[in-house]
């Protein structure tokens, strides 16, 4: 699981397969756990909850990527705040953080409304991608050409004097 998030995190796997990785670890970290609780042999149910985390993972990606970073924001700045404010010489400044359900508190406070700011912008997101009708996309085409006509018109004068200057005709200009 921490492999996952780390990879997650530097890039270094894809968007889906991170995220399928990430969730194939929680499906299958309790489902391991729980087995060698009870001292039987755990790696077969721990790789069959680990494919079924794969399959929701790579099926369910899109809404994960907008619950999971917020809820791991939560969790690390709480975690982060337990390590730089709970212990030091002079005493604790936040002495309560360290204790394990203040700081699974200020993990779920945390996440409450990072969660609710993602939801948000993702509707957000999408009222702006459906209020978009085919006109504008074609004012947006009109402007692009607009703005590389001049380019068009330079090249086709070069072309039509015969590019003496060039020393063989012009080019036209590539299309991005």
């Amino acid at each position: 699981m921490i492999a996952a998030v780390l990879g997650g995190m530097f890039g270094a796997l894809a968007d889906t397969w991170a995220t399928a990785a990430l969730v194939a670890g929680l499906f299958a970290a309790p489902v391991g756990a729980g087995v060698a609780a009870l001292k039987r042999p755990w790696p077969p149910l721990a790789a069959l909850a680990g494919s079924i985390g794969l399959f929701v993972g790579i099926k369910r990606q899109r809404k994960l990527q907008i619950f999971l970073p917020p809820l791991f924001a939560a969790a690390f700045a709480a975690l982060g705040a337990a390590i730089g404010w709970g212990p030091n010489r002079r005493g604790a400044v936040l002495w309560r953080l360290l204790d394990v359900d203040w700081l699974l508190g200020l993990a779920v406070a945390l996440a409450v409304p990072l969660i609710l700011l993602a939801v948000q912008r993702e509707r957000w997101r999408r009222a702006k991608l459906e209020g978009r009708t085919p006109e504008m996309d074609d004012e947006d085409l009109k402007r692009k050409i607009a703005e590389g006509q001049p380019d068009y018109e330079r090249a086709a004068r070069e072309l039509e004097s015969g590019g003496e200057s060039d020393g063989g005709g012009g080019t036209l200009p590539q299309s991005e």
